[in-house]
């Protein structure tokens, strides 16, 4: 075996030796019947497809009390621009954070932004913003 081999098995053993087998061997029991409960409650439970996407189910990502939906703007360093249309041609109107959360009420075509032609309406104050730089936690409808 040449050197490089011997160094990736001796640290391949050192790793292994870490881990105390007693304690995984004793863990393993108590996973192994978690995880045949849950297997149980999820059998019991049945939902159909337009449960799923209906307007009240939990797992929507629709603001509270609003029904618009929810975005997250992820700019690197510099704030997002909002613009009075959907397109960089439209005059910039405002500017929201990074990390910040918008209320989005729409999508509609407008000009490439990094290889992206969709912009966000927004719901709660007027502009558009582009869609490369907002990540939507569900589906957006079309304007």
């Amino acid at each position: 075996m040449n050197r490089t081999m011997q160094r990736g098995f001796v640290a391949a053993v050192a790793a292994l030796a870490m881990f105390p087998t007693a304690a995984v061997a004793t863990d393993t029991a108590a996973a192994s019947q978690q995880h045949a409960a849950h297997r149980q409650s999820v059998a019991n439970r049945h939902v159909t497809p337009s449960q799923l996407w209906a307007p009240g189910n939990s797992t929507s990502r629709h603001a509270v009390g609003t029904g618009h939906l929810l975005g997250r703007v992820v700019t690197r360093y510099l704030p997002l621009n909002v613009r009075s249309g959907p397109g960089t041609g439209h005059r910039v109107i405002g500017s929201v954070r990074s990390g910040s959360t918008v209320r989005i009420q729409c999508k509609k075509n407008g000009s490439n932004v990094r290889g992206n032609h969709r912009w966000y309406k927004l719901a709660v104050r007027k502009g558009y913003v582009s869609a490369r730089y907002v990540r939507n936690l569900s589906a957006v409808p079309w304007c």
